[in-house]
């Protein structure tokens, strides 16, 4: 565990996210999910692509996981997907409030088009998330995944 969750940052209360995962590990898994954030919580809803329903999750930024329903994935699994969404959509300055001690955030552009965040532990590279054009990929290098995700709303 390299990352404490934030409360939900002004900037993304209030909003819509309808965004592809594919999740690559020992198998590849692609989901359709929607993420609703308000003041203090996200719910996330995911499914099938032929619309079956994989995960229903609601999280609050001071009472934690309040609820969830899943065939496929268990708590902790429902609590990582919600970490992803985290790194990957929370304001820099909340990421750093949420690394424990001797984890480091780093970004960079690489070019106009691509931005790199770079979770580190003692110069080891431990998350690698790539923002390029619509499409975001993360690289879980400590727990061997990798994370698509892309958006199919603006």
């Amino acid at each position: 565990m390299f990352y404490q969750l934030q409360a939900l940052p002004a900037s993304l209360q209030n909003k819509v996210f309808l965004e592809t995962l594919t999740f690559q590990q020992d198998e590849q898994r692609s989901l359709l999910t929607q993420i609703e954030t308000g003041e203090q919580t996200l719910n996330l809803g995911a499914m099938t692509f032929s619309g079956l329903p994989i995960i229903q999750a609601k999280w609050h930024s001071s009472e934690g996981l309040l609820g969830f329903s899943s065939m496929t994935f268990d708590k902790s699994m429902v609590m990582r997907i919600i970490r992803d969404i985290q790194l990957v959509k929370w304001p820099e300055d909340n990421i750093r409030a949420g690394l424990l001690p001797n984890f480091e955030l780093f970004t960079s552009k690489s070019s106009m088009t691509e931005q790199v965040r770079e979770i580190r532990h003692s110069e080891q590279i431990i998350v690698k998330i790539t923002y390029v054009e619509n499409k975001i990929i993360l690289i879980n290098a400590i727990e061997h995944y990798q994370l698509t995700i892309e958006q199919v709303n603006e």
